[in-house]
């Protein structure tokens, strides 16, 4: 796409349970490279810097906040795409459950189970105290913070020390946001038919947060036209900065605009056919 051409196709980028976009590593910058607008949402009381302590939420005002920017983009460009990461993949998949407006998914990493193999066998259980109304803890992220690359995970173990916050997400996450991630995984789980937006699903074998389970469920339930699945053999859980970035970047990239190139040659075609038929003015 030239640079002098109007921007037409917006991609929202939705970063993990309680991050920043941070987490999404070179894929903005990609994008806008290839002509894309690109819509980093912080959502209250699920992005970082953006949560209430004392508030409770719901999954369904994440998702609503997701629904109304993308109405609001819809107005403004031809095309609306989204690229989750994490427990933002799981949102997307929420969203896409709910409405087709988006053209395409790109689910980085999804969780629909914390299932994945540092996972604690007792991980279940941390929800009774919030049921006896203990809610004000929270789960405090450790080794190895989702990255296999030695030298990155020092480099983020150091940031999320110094400002509590890095290329892997939050150091810790509230009990309040766990309790509204764990509503939204039952309902995407039970919702996955109802998901008929194009999807690409990339996971790393070897993630540690979430096993491979996650995305073979979704490409299994969900009534999309188009599924893709890419699995990575060298990254852990945020495969966005690790050591297969690059093919995540580009193949996040390529699939985006596939859909778009799609979309825009079916519009043509759908107008083409709609043009009323010249009258027959013979005799």
């Amino acid at each position: 796409m030239h640079s002098d051409q109007p921007i037409q196709h917006a991609v929202i980028l939705l970063h993990g349970l309680c991050g920043s976009g941070l987490e999404m590593g070179s894929i903005p910058k990609a994008l806008r490279k290839n002509g894309c607008a690109v819509i980093e949402l912080l959502i209250p009381n699920y992005s970082a810097g953006h949560v209430d302590p004392d508030v409770t939420p719901h999954w369904e005002d994440w998702c609503a906040v997701v629904d109304s920017e993308i109405t609001r983009l819809k107005a403004n460009f031809k095309t609306v795409s989204i690229c989750g990461l994490s427990m933002g993949a799981t949102l997307a998949l929420a969203v896409a459950s709910r409405s087709t407006e988006a053209i395409a998914i790109v689910a980085l990493s999804p969780v629909l189970r914390y299932d994945g193999w540092s996972i604690p066998w007792y991980q279940h259980l941390m929800q009774i105290p919030f049921f006896l109304g203990y809610k004000n803890w929270s789960h405090k992220e450790g080794e190895p913070y989702g990255i296999k690359n030695f030298d990155m995970r020092r480099r983020v173990a150091n940031a999320l020390k110094k400002d509590g916050v890095a290329a892997v997400g939050a150091a810790a996450i509230p009990a309040r946001q766990l309790r509204g991630a764990h509503l939204m995984m039952a309902y995407v789980r039970k919702s996955l038919k109802k998901v008929k937006t194009n999807i690409l699903v990339i996971h790393a074998i070897d993630d540690e947060t979430a096993s491979p389970k996650n995305p073979e469920l979704i490409l299994e339930k969900v009534s999309s036209e188009m599924r893709k699945v890419i699995w990575l053999g060298d990254c852990y859980h945020i495969i966005t900065v690790d050591n297969e970035r690059e093919i995540v970047t580009n193949e996040t990239v390529q699939f985006l605009m596939k859909n778009i190139e799609m979309h825009l040659k079916d519009i043509s075609y759908r107008e083409l056919n709609n043009h009323s038929p010249l009258k027959d003015r013979r005799g």
